[in-house]
């Protein structure tokens, strides 16, 4: 079957206008089936690029902390706990911010914001000044974490949190009962199975 979109059936006796007319048409198809083969192709290599982009190989597409599935939530936790070790290594956080920011949900929040727009900002296609632009955004950021932390979490003991409310090793407990909580909380994602829910 052809994928040919203008069809016709020429006369024996066709004009020559008229044949003209017919090898511009099949031109045309065969220009238009390019289109969409290139088209196709584009949308591929942009996908491979987004993973690409990604300096740690994944962006989750889904970072909304209220909408959220159980699923969704434990990949998104998975995510920003490995990028939050690295922020806290890198740039000497710690005493900013404490291990049990995943107990304070504005600290998830933020950090979650500070994440995503640091993949992007060091993306390929982010502009020059996009990284400045995310130094500035961590600056402001940890006087907010200090404003927040009124329960001295940041010197190493859990508090939980309140409105007068910091890293301490190991992992505190308090921490992976706040993602556990969290995880367990959530609804199924509709591409999940009861059944297997269930033995969770």
């Amino acid at each position: 079957m052809s994928d040919r979109t203008f069809l016709f059936e020429l006369p024996e006796q066709a004009s020559p206008p008229q044949r003209a007319v017919a090898e511009l048409a099949e031109l045309i198809d065969t220009v238009r089936a390019a289109v969409d083969r290139l088209a196709e192709a584009h949308v591929s290599l942009s996908e491979r690029v987004d993973v690409l982009d990604a300096p740690t190989g994944w962006t989750p597409a889904r970072y909304c902390w209220r909408d959220l599935s159980r699923d969704d939530a434990r990949d998104l936790w998975t995510w920003l706990t490995a990028w939050t070790t690295w922020l806290v290594d890198r740039y000497g956080v710690a005493q900013d911010l404490g291990n049990c920011w995943p107990a304070h949900p504005a600290l998830v929040e933020e950090l979650t914001a500070l994440s995503v727009s640091w993949h992007h900002a060091y993306s390929a296609r982010a502009d020059p000044e996009g990284p400045l632009r995310w130094h500035e955004a961590l600056h402001r950021a940890r006087h907010r974490w200090q404003q927040w932390d009124t329960t001295r979490c940041r010197h190493g003991q859990h508090t939980p949190p309140n409105p007068d409310s910091v890293w301490a090793n190991p992992w505190p407990e308090a921490a992976e009962r706040a993602v556990d909580d969290d995880v367990n909380a959530r609804h199924v994602g509709a591409d999940s199975d009861p059944r297997q829910e269930a033995t969770r």
